[in-house]
Order: C-alpha cells, then structure tokens, then sequence
C-alpha cells in the first residue's frame, strides 16, 4: 500500500510522521523546509519584547527536545523517495507530476503550507491533515498559543481532517486531548498533544485499512481562523 506524505521538517513533524512509515509498504515523501526552531526576534521589537521572544523560543526547543529527540529528516526518511522543497515550490506542476505518477493510495499532511492547485487535484481521495489545534475554534497558526491567550488551555488538541482549498476547514475524522496537570507550561502541553496524537495515529490508519474510508464530521461554521501572533 502506498502512502504520499508531505512532511515539515521540525522534529516534531518527524516524530510523527515516522510512525506512518510503519503501516505502508512504499512512500513518497515531499519535504518542505520550515524556519529555524530558534526563530530572531524582529529588530523593531523593544528590548523588553525581543527577551520575552526569545524566552518563549529557547524554552519550546528545550521542551521539544526533551520529547521528541534529535531527529534528522534524512535518516528518518532514509528509506523512501524523497522530493525537497522550499515553501514556494509546494503546490508546483514539478510536484503534481510527481504525486501523479505515484498513485498513492493514502495522503497524509503534517508541517507543511496549504495543498493546493495544482498539487490536490492529484491526491487520493483520503487526504487527511493533522492539524495542531482543536478546528473549528482554533484555525489557521499558532493554535496551540491562542487558547491559553484566552486562559482556555483544554482547547489544546489536534484535529486529522481532510484538506480542501481552504485553511483547516474539510470534514473532521479525529480530535484528542492531552490530559493536563496543574504544573504544565504552554510547551509542555503542546508536547503532550503531540504524544497523544501519535497514540491515536496507529488507530486511525488502521481504520481506514479496514474500511477504506472515514466517516467524516462536516464543519458547519467557519469558526476562528487565527492569521498571527
């Protein structure tokens, strides 16, 4: 069985997606590069700012580490085909092509932008996007940030939904929740939602095997698409 995977590049997309690896015989894997982990605050930030920032950013990279390891795309992916891209190169005719002449039998999306035209029309028709943020409330970025910026932070989740053209907004298959602890810290729980997404993963695939399809839940509104931090 065939799997088609567009991957990030941060270990924390790695430590997912090496798990899907395990339940298909053969696997393309399109490679998008992300920023650095360790992201430099904007010059124009005030000193007090740019501190904070970066606090915020060493403290996630402790965190993931700690969680994940020291993952490296090219020994996680050693054994597949793989197709490096930029951002801008995702939703190319180069791309298409590809994913064209592959005939996969599943798509999965994790840490990559927006599958797009031309690149969608050649996917199967399961195509499902792990998405780090309990849709439809939480869409688009940062959706584990904006809930405790609401003092929310049982709305930390993951959504697995179909993609369409639009950002998070296809038919939901799956959600989960980590369990919290009083202690926990925003990266901590983030983390977490991260490990009971990889618990849940095997569960999905194996369904699906099953019954090659889901039953989809449709989402009736647009929610809340946050664009920024």
């Amino acid at each position: 069985m065939k799997l088609i995977l567009f991957s990030g590049t941060h270990p924390r997309h790695l430590f997912i997606n090496q798990e899907l690896l395990k339940h298909f015989d053969e696997t393309l894997v399109v490679l998008m590069e992300r920023e650095e982990l360790l992201p430099k605050p904007d010059a124009k930030l005030l000193s007090h700012d740019k501190e904070l920032f970066i606090k915020h950013f060493r403290n996630r990279y402790v965190v993931e580490t700690n969680t994940y390891g020291n993952l490296d795309a090219q020994k996680v992916y050693a054994g597949c085909q793989t197709i490096n891209v930029k951002p801008n190169e995702l939703n190319t005719d180069d791309i298409a092509a590809a994913v064209r002449k592959f005939n996969a039998d599943f798509c999965f999306i994790f840490g990559t932008g927006l599958i797009l035209d031309p690149v969608i029309n050649e996917l199967p028709e399961d195509k499902i996007n792990m998405h780090l943020g309990l849709s439809p409330w939480y869409k688009g970025g940062a959706t584990l940030y904006w809930p405790f910026y609401h003092l929310q932070p049982q709305f930390c989740g993951v959504t697995f939904h179909q993609i369409t053209k639009e950002a998070d907004a296809g038919e939901i298959i799956h959600q989960c929740v980590p369990n919290l602890e009083k202690a926990d810290k925003i990266h901590d729980v983030g983390a977490k939602c991260l490990l009971k997404a990889q618990q849940d993963l095997p569960q999905i695939i194996i369904h699906w095997k099953e019954n090659r399809k889901f039953k989809g839940k449709i989402q009736k509104t647009s929610g809340r698409n946050w664009r920024t931090v």
